[in-house]
Formats: structure tokens, sequence, C-alpha cells
């Protein structure tokens, strides 16, 4: 039987948890959760959502602390960036209001590209958004989804099947945002 991520690195999570909470004297606490399997093996193994008094300073600007300590987890953990997916830090349970915000927002671009054929260009998001995003639309028949441009202005734009994507990365087209 396979060792669960849990299992793997459950200690040593927790170990670096523990001092991020004790060393920046947040009041907050963790949970290390186990989500049902993902039928198409997409979805996270672990998920630690933290709660507290200071759960809104994890969720300002964005979730950027959050983020930030999530990428501190990776680069304990040594996760490699094929592995980011397996672990997810939330709070209070805000990301998976936000994965199916964004599972709507695919939906709906979709459905704007079949009836007017226009590619449609979502705002530019993080690799975890844009990854949430692609593998909404994964199955939409007619559809590709691409992520274009670069660092900050990264973003998904959605087209039809064998619509031409720009020539070269400098290449600067018109698209409908959401």
């Amino acid at each position: 039987m396979a060792e669960t991520l849990e299992e793997r690195w459950g200690a040593r999570l927790r170990e670096f948890l523990d001092a991020v909470v004790r060393e920046g004297r947040f009041r907050l606490s963790y949970r290390l959760l186990t989500p049902p399997p993902d039928p198409e093996g997409e979805g996270p193994e672990l998920v630690v959502d933290f709660a507290g008094a200071d759960a809104d300073l994890l969720l300002d600007n964005d979730g950027e602390l959050l983020r930030g300590i999530e990428y501190l987890a990776f680069e304990t953990l040594r996760l490699g960036p094929d592995e980011h997916h397996r672990l997810v830090f939330d709070c209070q349970g805000r990301r998976q209001l936000r994965v199916q915000e964004l599972r709507t927002l695919a939906a709906m671009a979709a459905e704007r590209v079949r009836q007017n054929g226009v590619p449609y260009a979502f705002a530019p998001m993080n690799s975890r958004d844009r990854r949430t995003i692609h593998l909404a639309l994964h199955d939409e028949p007619g559809l590709t989804s691409d992520s274009e441009g670069e660092g900050r202005d990264r973003h998904i734009v959605v087209r039809r099947q064998g619509a031409s994507a720009p020539a070269s990365p400098g290449t600067r087209r018109e698209y409908r945002r959401l």
C-alpha cells in the first residue's frame, strides 16, 4: 500500500507549521485534512486549513501571506513543482469557495466562446488558479485553453479548437475579459 502524503511528510509539516505560528506570534490553529480521493487524480491529497483570530492576515491581499507560507512549506518539504498540487493551504475553507468560483467562470467563458467564437482571456492569476481553470476546461469539446503572458501578467485564453494562438510571446492580441 502506498504511503500517504500525511504519513510521508506530516511530522515535518507539523514541525514547520508549529514554528510559523509560534515565531510569527500568530493567533492561529491549523488542521491537516485528507479530502476524499479525486476520481481524476487532480485534487490535493492533503489540505492545511488555518483558522483563528489572525485568519484575516492570511487572506489579505488575495491570500499573499497564505501563499507565501505554502511556498515555504513546499521548500521545507522539498516538493518539486510537479508535486505542488498534492498539498494545498487554505484558511477557513476559502480555497474551496475559490475553486467553485473558478469552475463557474470557466463554464461561463466556455459558453461565450462557443456562442461568438471570440477568444476569451481571463485576468492574470496565480499558477494554482490557472491550473484549476485548465482542469475545468479540459473536457470541454471543441475548446482549448492556453496560458499566455509572463510573470504577474500570465493569464489563460480560451478559444475554439484550431483557432490560432499568437505567433510569438511578444505578439499582442485583443481578447474579451471576464
